[in-house]
């Protein structure tokens, strides 16, 4: 008996209930991780006096994602455990995703990486971020993607990640990173402008 495909098992048999929330449910777990990188880009070309904090604080959650996605890889490679759905055929798999590794959940990592982000250096919207983090790692196990102890791993991940990329030295690489990238993208748009 393991509790936690029991969990998913519960959670997951929420799904077919009602359509309109397995739509929702559906459109979050495929694309919910969308909204964080329309955000970003929002965040990072909104003109405004707090325009260089709110780039670092992309450049610093898009860092943080980049880097869970290493350890997340490397973690992969070192342990593989079966989604849910690949050992109980009571749980539905709605999305039709495949059947790769379970562990931990990129999608509830990279999320609550930005959002930690976001809520350290209080970015407009940044709650309404976190509640969509906490909403992607729920359809996970909605869907019966995930196990809970995939969703917490991969939050763990990211509050170690996210705890390294706010200490002194990375805050000041971040700072250079920012500038270097500012300068970049303002020229290509310059660029752009001057045609």
């Amino acid at each position: 008996m393991d509790p936690e495909l029991d969990v998913v098992r519960q959670i997951n048999k929420l799904a077919g209930q009602a359509r309109p929330v397995d739509l929702m449910m559906d459109l979050i777990t495929r694309y919910g991780h969308w909204a964080f990188l329309i955000y970003g880009i929002l965040l990072w070309f909104a003109p405004g006096k707090n325009q260089k904090h709110r780039r670092e604080s992309c450049v610093a959650a898009f860092l943080a994602v980049c880097l869970c996605s290493v350890i997340s890889l490397a973690v992969g490679k070192l342990w593989h455990r079966g989604r849910p759905f690949t050992r109980d055929r009571q749980i539905w798999n709605f999305t039709g995703h495949k059947a790769n590794a379970s562990f931990p959940s990129n999608h509830a990592m990279n999320s609550a990486a930005v959002a930690f982000q976001l809520l350290r250096d209080r970015m407009p919207g940044c709650r309404w971020m976190a509640c969509l983090a906490g909403l992607l790692a729920f359809s996970r196990l909605f869907a019966g993607m995930h196990y809970p102890s995939d969703i917490l791993g991969g939050g763990a991940i990211a509050a170690a990640v996210h705890g390294v990329l706010n200490k002194p030295f990375a805050v000041t690489f971040i700072k250079k990173l920012t500038r270097a990238l500012s300068l970049l993208s303002d020229s290509i748009l310059y660029i752009g402008k001057s045609r």
